[in-house]
């Protein structure tokens, strides 16, 4: 598995967040987050999660943008649908059992950050370790309700981690009416998170190179993100 890694050259060692990519995989968009990330003082992991079936596979953004039915986007919901969520789980706890060893990634808390069906990884990832994890961010969450009983929505209510979860209004791949479940989960009153729903806002308005960028929206996520990063790995 192919991991991408930054964070501040001095000043370490430097708080770590998980990230992880979206759907279309790993690409600039998603490398900025992780430079961002960075720039703000903290260090940033990004695996690739598609690595079982290829390595770094990219997709053709235009493709995925006519829609179901297409080529390129029936490729990219077959390669979603090739995820498993215990195994990124465990993916991960060997990527951070590695990075423990870097003497610029700090040992205390965690924070992650995910979009997409990243964004359900990240719910997942918190419920499963929540002595390990204080933050999370979660951005245009997909794939999080199901019929099944452990569908990745019902984990929220064994997050203890403080949450920031950004929906788009007009999202078209995961609308707020599917959403509906997470949000009331998201909603209780033992569940420490901030939602902000954006007017306008569709799927993807974090990346500023899909048509979908929604400044408001992005700008306003990044700053309750870092805000409560801090919060949660730097004050404490």
């Amino acid at each position: 598995m192919s991991v991408t890694i930054r964070h501040p050259e001095r000043d370490g060692p430097s708080p770590v967040v998980v990230v992880y990519h979206d759907g279309p995989g790993l690409r600039e968009d998603i490398h900025d987050v992780t430079r961002r990330l960075a720039d703000a003082g903290y260090y940033a992991v990004l695996p690739d999660l598609y690595h079982r079936i290829g390595p770094r596979i990219s997709f053709d953004m235009a493709g995925i943008g006519r829609g179901p039915g297409s080529p390129e986007f029936e490729r990219l919901m077959a390669a979603v649908g090739s995820l498993d969520d215990v195994e990124v789980l465990a993916d991960t706890a060997a990527m951070l059992d590695l990075i423990a060893k870097d003497p610029a990634a700090g040992v205390g808390a965690k924070a992650a950050m995910g979009f997409c069906v990243g964004a359900r990884l990240v719910f997942r990832l918190l419920a499963a370790d929540p002595d390990g994890f204080a933050a999370g961010a979660a951005m245009h969450p997909s794939f999080c309700v199901t019929d099944d009983p452990d569908s990745p929505h019902r984990s929220v209510g064994d997050i203890s981690a403080e949450l920031f979860v950004g929906f788009g209004a007009a999202d078209t791949l995961a609308s707020l009416e599917l959403n509906q479940p997470l949000r009331q989960e998201l909603a209780r009153p033992t569940v420490n998170a901030t939602v902000e729903v954006f007017d306008g806002a569709d799927h993807g308005f974090m990346f500023p190179r899909l048509p979908s960028y929604d400044e408001h929206a992005a700008s306003t996520s990044w700053d309750r993100t870092l805000a409560m990063y801090h919060r949660a790995l730097v004050d404490r």
